[in-house]
């Protein structure tokens, strides 16, 4: 669980013969992810012409599956594991039947569309000369009266209009109609003044429409176009309807002979990363060790038990090219995605998964800090709506369980939908954050300095252990978890800080700042224990860097790099005061809406009562609206807030203590089927 699965590289040696069949049963079973083959001694093959010619017919299927909407048509079929040959003369038999329809149909489609769309830009043309009592015949221009319409932004209306009279001497009739920022005009002037009148149309971003090619009157037009998009109207329905129909009656066999197409074509493409000699095939890849024997049954009655393999772990220079696949359980999977937004983990490196399914619940439900909110959250990502299932599945499940984590800590600060303060059954079973928010900030620094703790002590170990890394183990990272642990103790006791509030009867040996810090000063075996860790850890955590270091600088800056360090460890465990300030944030804005709500109520409820009794009924059922929704607001937003900076503490803060992250996820060579079934 703390590391991905183990994964073998393999080679196997197949015949020729046995080729094709053994492609066609690893893709079915999906057990490996194939690689191109290292061995320079052998012959590769370029992609043959029976690929570019099914990337031609899936192309066309792929294209007619789309026309015909027949993806909806989707239950799966049987079918038998037929050869490229088959499945070629099939594909083509269909093909030869439906492309001659098809043809017919999508040029119908395309000159109905082609009409509408004319239509209805004549249409939106003539709708700006809807209230002209003349025909639109007059808009046009004769041999003697050119005639221009056009768009102008409306304040350069009135501009235009002055500079047209006077440029043709009065000589003009110009129109304004529309309203709005765009205004439509129509010029009239004489023939011979058209080059006078073009200049100032350029000039005042006149945009000229082509008015269509009708006599009547707008209204009139307008009813004819109407009348002519709703034959379009018609003939689209029933077109629609036959391709509905040809959908319908050849959509299932279009499915299986697409899917088919793109199988074959995923595996005579693999074949350009095998290697060849004259009789045989030499193929490589990665497998999970778990499944080597399901891969050598496959090879046994695909070759007859005529093949070699071999299966090998990897080796240190090829471990950053191993693929990865995460072996978690059920609810720690859910949690995967976080992982992989920062990226994949290398082969040879710890799965932090595990450990950030529970540090992850934990700080969300902190930030959230409210029991009723947490409830909500939960049942809606549980509810099935629409909306919930937008989100994927994977969220839903993992923000349930930090809604399971946000419900017990909100209980145990008195958070629900803030009426805590209010209704005593319902108060904090330990502390309220708003009138005592200082053991909410221990909690969180606490949280923080074990968080730093855990990543140096025991995850960065975990990784230095698999790796066999003695000296990064011994020489950087058990002293940082030293130093971390010492430069804290130390300052606990200077600060003289107890634990009462979490219920321990415990505090921290109280001392002078200097004097807790001061290795020769007395002090209680605490004092000396936390002495010893940070001064041990500076020691060989300086003695590491300088013995690590790869040239006379670092040798130089490397000491001080480690010395620097605690002010980056105070720095780190300050930003997890961010769970307090959230937490006590969602209280807050909780008890501020209720406050709201309860305040109008006060306030008009009286004077409403005076009136009539009825008219508080409205008033109730409107504030009653305006605090859900206020609510549901401060649960988005507070929920979004939780989960964002949850994620930054673990990228930044943990993440950055130990992980490097950079692997590439397993991907098997699978046969993706939807609409087929072997």
């Amino acid at each position: 669980m703390l590391k991905t699965a183990r994964m073998q590289k393999f080679r196997t040696v197949v015949s020729q013969r046995a080729r094709d069949v053994t492609v066609a049963r690893l893709h079915e079973e999906g057990v490996v992810q194939l690689k191109e083959i290292s061995e320079l001694e052998v012959t590769r093959k370029a992609l043959g012409e029976e690929v570019y010619e099914i990337s031609s017919l899936l192309a066309k299927f792929k294209e007619i599956q789309e026309f015909l909407k027949a993806r909806q048509y989707g239950r799966p079929v049987r079918v038998k594991e037929l050869t490229y040959e088959r499945i070629l003369k099939d594909t083509k038999k269909l093909l030869s039947k439906l492309e001659p329809k098809l043809n017919i149909l999508r040029a119908k489609n395309r000159d109905l569309n082609e009409k509408k769309q004319e239509l209805l830009a004549q249409k939106e043309i003539i709708e700006n000369f809807r209230e002209i009592k003349f025909p639109l015949k007059y808009l046009r221009s004769t041999g003697e009266i050119y005639v221009v319409v056009g768009r102008i932004a409306e304040e350069r209306v009135l501009e235009f209009s002055r500079s047209a009279r006077d440029a043709l001497a009065q000589r003009v009739f110009i129109a304004s109609v529309g309203k709005g920022k765009t205004r439509i005009v129509a010029v009239a002037c004489r023939a011979q003044d058209q080059l006078k009148l073009s200049p100032l149309l350029y000039r005042y971003e006149v945009g000229i429409l082509e008015l269509p090619p009708m006599a009547e009157m707008p209204k009139k037009a307008l009813k004819s176009i109407e009348k002519k998009l709703a034959e379009i109207e018609e003939q689209m329905a029933s077109v629609n309807q036959k391709v509905k129909k040809l959908g319908k009656a050849k959509g299932r066999e279009i499915n299986c002979l697409t899917e088919l197409l793109e199988i074959q074509k995923e595996r005579l493409e693999c074949g350009v990363i095998f290697g060849y000699t004259d009789a045989t095939v030499l193929i490589e890849g990665w497998v999970p060790t778990k499944k080597i024997g399901k891969l050598e049954a496959i090879l046994n009655k695909t070759t007859k038990r005529r093949y070699i393999f071999r299966a090998y772990d990897p080796q240190p220079p090829e471990v950053e090219k191993v693929p990865i696949e995460f072996e978690n359980p059920k609810v720690v999977k859910d949690f995967e995605f976080i992982t992989e937004m920062y990226g994949s983990p290398r082969y040879d490196e710890v799965d932090p998964t595990p450990f950030l399914s529970i540090t992850f619940a934990i700080f969300f439900a902190i930030c959230l800090s409210d029991a009723g909110y947490g409830l909500v959250l939960g049942l809606f990502m549980a509810s099935g709506l629409s909306f919930a299932k937008s989100f994927p599945r994977d969220l839903r499940r993992m923000m349930i369980v930090c809604a399971i984590f946000a419900v017990a800590i909100g209980a145990l600060l008195g958070g629900w939908f803030g009426v805590g303060r209010w209704v005593p059954s319902l108060g904090p079973l330990w502390v309220d954050p708003i009138e005592n928010p200082i053991p909410i900030l221990k909690l969180a620094v606490f949280i923080g300095i074990l968080h730093i703790i855990f990543a140096f002590g025991a995850v960065a170990a975990l990784k230095d252990l698999f790796r066999k890394d003695w000296k990064n183990l011994i020489l950087n990272h058990i002293p940082k978890g030293l130093m971390v642990v010492g430069f804290f103790g130390l300052s606990f006791c200077a600060l003289g800080i107890g634990l009462r509030e979490f219920g321990i009867d415990f505090a921290f040996p109280k001392m002078e700042l200097f004097a807790a810090f001061n290795p020769f000063a007395p002090a209680a075996a605490m004092v000396v224990a936390f002495r010893i860790m940070l001064y041990v850890g500076l020691g060989v955590g300086m003695a590491g860097a300088v013995l690590m270091a790869r040239g006379v600088r670092e040798k130089f800056s490397g000491p001080i790099n480690v010395v620097y360090s605690i002010t980056g460890f105070v720095a780190d465990a300050a930003s997890y005061s961010r769970l307090m300030a959230l937490g006590i944030a969602t209280g807050i804005i909780a008890f501020a809406i209720n406050y709201i709500i309860e305040w109008l109520y006060g306030a008009l409820s009286p004077k409403l009562s005076a009136i009539s009794v009825v008219l508080v009924v409205p008033l109730l059922i409107g504030l009653g609206i305006v605090l859900v929704i206020g609510h549901c607001f401060n649960i988005f937003i507070n929920a979004l807030g939780a989960f964002i900076h949850t994620m930054r503490l673990h990228y930044v803060e943990f993440f950055g203590k130990f992980y490097e992250g950079g692997g590439e996820k397993f991907v098997p060579f699978k046969a993706k089927r939807m609409f087929t079934k072997v």
